[in-house]
């Protein structure tokens, strides 16, 4: 048994649903999901996204250093600055690893400009051209990634499905300690199926 495997029946187990082995990785990919902390954040506005074809990761990327942005204050910043519906992303992960929901996962977002309309945003809180991404963040993104993979059946390995937000737009974006992972992330969620 391989550690995908013993990870499926380890899930199942522990919430007490025994099956078949193949019965059990089956309900365990259509059903598991990432442990998202749900915040109801307030919107002026939604609409729905029409596809979803490529995940776009972000840093947070303040110039005056790293910080640790919680989607709340990110959502703040984007409504009274930039004057928007609210946050742009639909996640953000913290550098403990917790992973917060933004925007609504089928709402059009705001972070990658004209791509917004078949595309997820995942901001990953820090500032990645001065630090590296810690290893419980770094965790997160991996999981979530697959995560969206399996539920949009998206192929991590076609190109401009993974990507980063300098592949979209005039940005240094995920950062120079952040963008060179992408391979491997990559790769993980090839794995993760």
């Amino acid at each position: 048994m391989d550690r995908r495997d013993f990870l499926k029946f380890a899930a199942l187990t522990a919430s007490g649903i025994f099956f078949q082995p193949e019965k059990a990785a089956a309900y365990v990919l259509d059903t598991w999901e990432p442990p998202i902390r749900k915040l109801f954040l307030e919107f002026s506005e939604y609409e729905e996204r029409p596809s979803t074809e490529v995940i776009v990761v972000h840093h947070a990327g303040f110039p005056d250093g790293d910080k640790d942005s919680s989607a709340e204050e990110i959502h703040k910043f984007h409504k009274e600055t930039n004057g928007w519906a609210g946050i742009g992303y639909h996640f953000v992960i913290r550098k403990d690893g917790t992973i917060e929901q933004g925007r609504k996962l089928m709402a059009v977002g705001a972070h990658a400009y004209q791509h917004n309309k078949n595309s997820v945003g995942i901001c990953v809180a820090g500032n990645f051209n001065f630090v590296k991404v810690p290893a419980v963040q770094w965790d997160s993104l991996k999981l979530l990634t697959a995560w969206l993979c399996q539920k949009f059946k998206l192929n991590p390995m076609k190109r401009g499905v993974i990507v980063g937000h300098k592949d979209l737009n005039d940005t240094t974006c995920p950062g120079e300690n952040l963008y060179p992972k992408l391979g491997e992330l990559r790769r993980y969620c090839r794995d993760f199926e």
